[in-house]
């Protein structure tokens, strides 16, 4: 995983400026008061902007009309109305007056040609096969369907018939006490010989905003959580947001021409989206409960098509691949002939005053994760994060030369040095100590490469880092096995797709295919009574977490589905049978698995229609499972960086050896370039006192609200009543008879509201 990370990261490495709380300068800084405007240095898609309060209040620029909607459902806060040749609905919030409409009252208002009117009036939008094989898009209104709805006490039903798409399917749509859930059940899809169902948008208009007719945003899950914010329409985006949740499936690699103009995303780790109509006045956030491996979450912004901002999700039953025909890679592109079987659940949260905001859609998401059991609340105390390397590989002409970096024996001595220098609460990762190194044998792990220690070296290690109560981890995979590498098949045990050919990618110059996660599970046992030999009883699980894909395989074929269900039990296991689990950038699904999670995302992606990066991701999780960012040694900017791990709440990390990192110059770790622990342990120290000083005060604590008082400084709120401010300028900070200097911080005792 480490070399994802350095990859992205920038190779200067400046020098980390000790950043104390109310600290002091021979030359006194200029003074930042609340209410004076410091610029826009930190003004860039990465850091979030300040609200402007004397923005006009738009919300509900035109009184909605009921017309033409007949009352579904009704409760103590929410009315459900529905259009019945459309299905579009409105959504009445009781209390505030305010209501939320899948479709336009007047669209004969705006610049939208006939198809993009009916995808915006309707609440289904597929795509489907002709019996030609073209790829053709039909809605609810295209061929006046005309729906069948029966009512029911809380919401109603409605069997549809797309008639040029030769489809029936059933939607169902519920009011809640917090909203509206919205399910299609694969059961009742009928599909005809001749047609076959590719895709399906649900309600992509629900909550739309035509330019900048409201003050607000749409939220993405982008890398820790991103704005698009409402704006005239502009040449800036020229393609949408598209992006699978989970990531793409690698057993299906949909092969994406350059010239469809769609823009690559990270990853998504959460099958959730929002908007907010009027900054904390009305919002919702949006959950797929059903479906989320094969759905993606799509955002166009004003410009992109039409003049209208909406964020919607949409469905696959049916993936384009690519199949080879020949042995010279020449073949056709062709749609999976059998359906993928999921139901389809999505749940719309309203929101509003105070929560109508990104924190507000994170605590919401929060709690449903909580309440529906899908998150375990972990031990979270201020530590750091330490990663010891062992050791790789060198290719030789006739044999390999193995680089040890970091002797298992050593990793007490270090530790006891930085405990004597006031780091009193860390934990240690070993990575690299398989026979052969870091890219040495995979899968097979054991024995422990003896270059680095003999099994007895790693039981008195193990034994005296437990003695000063520093955990240790043994980092591996179950997902990833090296060509060359031990203890599996690569004709048998190896994952296949949809196209016959096995699942693989290249790093540098080494071929890393993927197991079936069958596979996985079968390795899990044969290594448990391994990793008891040698007194391991925490371990670090690299891709598993988050490489989701399906399996073709003609043997035991598993759908990305089956992979998740397979890998909770192959997490579970590792937790009955051998101890604590921390996972590196886990989706969702795994978050209940993990006691700790590594490598949490710090920024977005910067595309050109993101006006914002927000912490998401952390608010969801702090004070639930601890964070720990990627490696402090590599960021570019430390000084801004330690900041934002404080702002974030997220613990630091470093990557560290006992010798030069120069010795793997020739290596496929050669990334790694600069990790002695010599010439870090000084800055590991910093960075620890400065999280014990800040982070230290809320452990355990959740966050409760996130303001920007003015650009460049952050204010967050936590459930003890601690309040955390840092200022990412050159000028002091005075607020409410607080100081807080240039790049520095502030902990305020009784700060939350």
């Amino acid at each position: 995983m480490y070399k994802k990370i350095l990859l992205v990261l920038a190779l200067l490495i400046l020098p980390l400026h000790a950043i104390a709380e109310q600290s002091s300068k021979k030359t006194d800084p200029p003074v930042q008061k609340e209410g004076k405007d410091n610029g826009f240095e930190y003004g860039s898609p990465q850091y979030t902007r300040p609200e402007t309060e004397t923005a006009e209040v738009k919300t509900q620029i035109q009184k909605p009309s009921f017309n033409g909607y007949e009352k579904a459902a009704e409760n103590d806060d929410f009315a459900l109305y529905v259009e019945p040749e459309s299905l579009a609905i409105k959504l009445l919030n009781k209390k505030t007056n305010y209501v939320w409409q899948s479709g336009l009252d007047h669209p004969d208002q705006y610049r939208l040609n006939k198809t993009w009117t009916q995808m915006a009036q309707s609440a289904i939008t597929l795509d489907f096969l002709d019996r030609r094989g073209k790829v053709r898009t039909e809605s609810i209104l295209t061929n006046k369907s005309r729906p069948k709805i029966t009512k029911k006490k809380d919401g109603f039903q409605a069997d549809v018939y797309m008639k040029e798409a030769k489809l029936d399917f059933e939607l169902d749509v519920t009011l809640e006490d917090d909203g509206v859930t919205v399910s299609i059940p694969y059961s009742k899809i009928k599909e005809d010989k001749r047609s076959k169902l590719v895709s399906m948008r649900v309600y992509p208009f629900f909550g739309a905003v035509n330019e900048d007719d409201e003050n607000g945003y749409m939220f993405i899950p982008d890398g820790s959580g991103a704005l698009i914010r409402y704006e005239k329409s502009s040449s800036k985006a020229d393609a949408p947001f598209i992006g699978s949740i989970f990531g793409n499936d690698a057993g299906i690699q949909k092969n994406i021409k350059t010239t469809e103009g769609i823009v690559p995303v990270q990853p998504i780790k959460m099958p959730v989206f929002g908007a907010v109509h009027g900054v904390k006045q009305n919002g919702f956030v949006a959950v797929v409960e059903d479906g989320a491996p094969y759905g993606d979450i799509m955002a166009y912004p004003s410009g992109v098509s039409t003049d209208f901002n909406w964020i919607a999700s949409q469905f696959h039953y049916r993936y384009e691949y690519f199949q080879p025909t020949s042995k010279d890679r020449k073949g056709i592109t062709v749609y999976q002939k059998n359906a993928n079987r999921f139901d389809v659940k999505l749940k719309y949260k309203l929101l509003s005053g105070k929560d109508a905001d990104y924190v507000g859609m994170a605590k919401a998401y929060q709690n449903d994760l909580l309440k529906n059991h899908q998150l375990v609340k972990r031990k979270d105390d201020a530590d750091i994060r330490l990663d010891f390397f062992g050791g790789e590989s060198k290719k030789g002409l006739l044999w390999d030369q193995y680089i040890p970096m970091t002797e298992i024996s050593r990793l007490p001595q270090m530790t006891d040095e930085l405990k004597s220098r006031g780091v009193d609460n860390m934990f240690v990762l070993y990575k690299g100590w398989s026979e052969g190194g870091y890219t040495g044998t995979l899968p097979a792990k054991f024995p422990v490469e003896g270059d680095l220690g003999s099994k007895g070296d790693v039981q008195n290690t193990i034994a005296d880092l437990n003695k000063s109560h520093i955990p240790i981890y043994f980092s591996s995979d179950y997902t990833e096995a090296y060509e060359g590498g031990g203890g599996f098949s690569g004709s048998k045990d190896v994952a296949k797709k949809i196209s016959s050919e096995t699942i693989s990618h290249q790093e540098g110059d080494q071929t890393i295919y993927y197991l079936s996660p069958w596979k996985s599970m079968d390795m899990l046992q044969s290594d448990v009574g391994k990793f008891h030999d040698y007194g391991i009883k925490n371990v670090a699980i690299d891709s598993t977490g988050y490489k989701l894909f399906s399996d073709f395989s003609k043997t035991k074929s598993s759908t990305r589905a089956a992979s998740i269900d397979e890998y909770h039990r192959l997490f579970g296991d590792i937790q009955k049978k051998i101890g604590n689990l921390a996972l590196y950038e886990p989706n969702m699904y795994a978050w209940k698995d993990t006691n700790k999670y590594l490598d949490v995302p710090m920024y977005s992606s910067n595309y050109v229609f993101v006006t914002d990066t927000v912490p998401f991701v952390q608010i969801v999780l702090k004070g639930i499972i601890p964070l720990y960012a990627p490696y402090s040694n590599y960021f570019s900017d430390r000084e801004d960086q330690v900041l934002r791990l404080i702002e974030f709440g997220v613990y630091p990390s470093f990557l560290l050896t006992d010798k030069p990192s120069r010795l793997l110059h020739d290596t496929e770790s050669k990334d790694i370039y600069t990790s002695e622990f010599s010439t870090w342990k000084s800055e590991v120290v910093k960075e620890y006192k400065m999280i014990k000083d800040t982070l230290g005060k809320v452990e355990g604590e959740t966050i409760v609200g996130r303001s920007i008082p003015k650009q460049g400084i952050v204010k967050v709120d936590y459930s003890n009543g601690v309040s955390i401010i840092v200022n990412y300028t050159d000028a002091v900070y005075q607020t409410e008879g607080t100081e807080v200097q240039p790049k520095g911080f502030a902990v305020i005792k009784g700060g939350a509201k």
